[in-house]
């Protein structure tokens, strides 16, 4: 007897085309925000800042996390800092 196939998850192209699109999106907004700004200090967070989105997404992609799980990380993020 062969072993169940485990259930196929059906939006999994579809998150990783936004996945994709957006991380794509970001670094063209940093490669021009890197060629335009002249602030080291505003281009290091605006940098930063999008670095942190597109791990964000990356999270989103390979572990499926959806928006309930993300709330529970930053819910109990919230209580380790008080």
């Amino acid at each position: 007897m062969s072993e169940p196939r485990p259930p196929i998850e059906v939006r999994w192209l579809y998150r990783r085309i936004f996945t994709y699109s957006a991380c794509g999106a970001n670094f063209a907004l940093l490669g021009a925000i890197i060629l335009r700004l002249e602030d080291p200090v505003a281009l290091r967070w605006l940098g930063l800042a999008l670095i942190g989105t597109n791990v964000v997404l990356g999270t989103l992609y390979l572990a499926g996390a959806t928006v309930t799980d993300w709330a529970k990380l930053v819910a109990a993020g919230r209580r380790d800092l008080t």
